[in-house]
């Protein structure tokens, strides 16, 4: 009798241990596909690190491919207390709080460098904290998403190359605002239908970084990518406020700091990936053209920040002067 009541005491121990050891069990959403993308492999490598650090507390179940809904659907669930992580960028938090659409402006930023001094800075953290009043906390702010670059039917030397053509743009009025000032008819997607979009004809050109035209195979309905780099994207990943104020102060630490940690490697792996992707491109037969006006674009760019509704007065200023 006594060996049966150690070993239920024992056993009920043992479970109480397994409880403790995932306190918290949380998904996090991306759009990608790809195993092989940076932001995928970041993705997997942060809830290794955070289920390490926390001894368990905190259990991240990456889902890729929009499983658990569009970007916009995700951020929304969060932001009203979900137990979820999002991989999602400025140019979508600009619907939560419009001030964070500028970070995922044309040519806002003059080289990764100066981005760093952007992210350091006080106006970074006034606008976190205004997003954060919404219900989004930032836990990784500044991972490098990639070059963004025009993928068409025909080369994209200069604006007016995109006059009347239909692009499909992610749910960002920043976006929007930027294709409009180009003369395209910019069109608001999921980035999983943008490969039947193309192939259906329903837009004519999309945009993005080289490892996403690769991963979600876009060069299979398109054959020619313009580098216009016209955006330099940031991904920032938020969870929700409430959720995060409620943990633990030891884990909380733990999510912010591993943030600031896959941030450096997130970006040192697309660097390191962008002309291998640009390559595996090329080979599959796509024309990549280099010879684009980009001075024509950021021109053409300028007045895209003042179509976007809410800016606060003065706030692109603010930020531009950061990067000096």
């Amino acid at each position: 009798m006594k060996s049966m009541l150690v070993a239920s005491a024992l056993a009920a121990l043992s479970f109480c241990g397994v409880a403790q050891a995932q306190e918290y069990s949380l998904r996090f959403s991306t759009s990608q596909v790809n195993p092989n993308e940076p932001i995928v492999k970041a993705m997997k490598l942060y809830a290794e690190r955070v289920g390490e650090r926390s001894g368990g507390r905190i259990a991240i179940t990456v889902m890729t491919g929009d499983q658990l809904g569009a970007q916009k659907k995700v951020n929304e669930m969060v932001m009203s207390g979900a137990s979820l992580l999002s991989a999602t960028d400025y140019g979508q938090l600009g619907q939560f709080e419009p001030d964070m659409s500028i970070l995922a402006g044309p040519y806002v930023y003059p080289s990764i460098e100066a981005s760093d001094k952007l992210f350091a800075s006080d106006v970074f953290t006034e606008l976190s904290a205004k997003l954060e009043a919404k219900g989004l906390k930032i836990i990784m702010p500044n991972g490098l998403f990639g070059y963004r670059h025009i993928i068409a039917d025909k080369a994209v030397r200069t604006p007016a190359d995109l006059a009347g053509v239909t692009v499909r743009v992610p749910s960002s009025p920043i976006m929007m605002a930027t294709f409009a000032t180009y003369g395209a008819r910019p069109t608001e997607l999921p980035w999983g239908d943008v490969y039947n979009a193309l192939q259906t004809g329903v837009v004519d050109a999309a945009e993005g970084p080289f490892g996403s035209i690769a991963g979600a195979k876009l060069n299979e309905t398109r054959k020619v990518i313009s580098k216009t780099g016209h955006q330099v994207m940031f991904t920032a990943w938020v969870a929700s406020a409430s959720f995060y104020n409620s943990l633990p102060e030891d884990l909380q630490k733990v999510l912010t700091e591993e943030g600031q940690r896959i941030a450096v490697d997130l970006t040192k792996m697309t660097i390191e990936t962008d002309d291998g992707y640009a390559k595996q491109l090329a080979d599959s037969g796509v024309e990549i053209v280099s010879d684009v006006d980009v001075p024509a674009f950021i021109e053409a760019s300028k007045s895209a920040y003042g179509k976007v509704p809410n800016l606060t007065p003065g706030m692109f200023e603010r930020i531009q002067a950061t990067m000096q």
